[in-house]
């Protein structure tokens, strides 16, 4: 019983399609994400529209999700969130909106024999908290199997209080611990977990960004951390 589970798409769509061309050989059930459809790059609504057509599909909200609802409703936060991040929060898509405001900031589930949560930052703080591979963690114990994470865009597996699993994929849009555009397959019988990593050409994306944000550029050179 095998599920994707990848965080952080940040409207990468390009990465997106090449995590899905390379499942089409595996044997999947299902995918679990870790919140932010949008921020940074332009296309989070086609990667929407195919993550509905997709069985067994699961989803947070990101805080990059929840600024698209802030921005879609009050002009400053809108402004300052384009100013900041990117232009692809310049032109509201009610789409988007409409979907992103159907995901839970938290959610349990129970896949096979495993307990999980799952959420964008941390138990403390679901949307905004951070937990990189070397944080402490500060935290009461919790009654699941798994911790499924993202925000960070690090990569991590680790053990808390014996008994829970915390699990960030990294980010399959945008990495930025030097490890690749990246998703997980977990295997809800054995416990397993296989780390994937993504190749596309990133030639159209440069050229997204080129076209629509080339006064910022931390939009290109955060995709080259790849590379190290």
């Amino acid at each position: 019983m095998k599920y994707a589970v990848f965080s952080d798409i940040h409207g990468n769509k390009y990465a997106f399609e090449a995590m899905l061309n390379d499942l089409r050989h595996v044997e999947i059930e299902g995918f679990l994400f870790c919140g932010d459809f949008t921020g940074y790059y332009y296309h989070a609504r086609e990667i929407i529209e195919a993550v509905e057509k997709l069985t067994n599909f699961y989803a947070v909200r990101g805080n990059h999700d929840e600024l698209l609802l802030r921005a879609s409703v009050d002009g400053v936060s809108q402004h300052e969130a384009v100013q900041k991040f990117s232009s692809s929060y310049k032109t509201i898509d009610t789409y988007v909106v409409d979907y992103i405001h159907t995901l839970p900031k938290t959610r349990i589930l129970n896949i096979g024999a495993f307990n999980i949560l799952m959420l964008h930052g941390s138990p403390v703080s679901p949307l905004t908290g951070r937990i990189y591979p070397d944080s402490i963690i500060d935290m009461q114990p919790l009654e699941y199997d798994f911790l499924f994470i993202g925000n960070t865009h690090y990569q991590m597996i680790k053990i808390y209080e014996k008994n829970c699993k915390i699990v960030n994929p990294g980010s399959l849009g945008q990495p930025r611990d030097g490890k690749g555009f990246s998703y997980f397959i977990v295997d809800f019988v054995t416990g397993d977990i296989d780390r994937k990593i993504v190749d596309f050409d990133l030639t159209n994306l440069l050229a997204d960004i080129a076209e629509k944000d080339s006064e910022l550029p931390y939009l290109s050179s955060v995709l080259e951390r790849y590379r190290r």
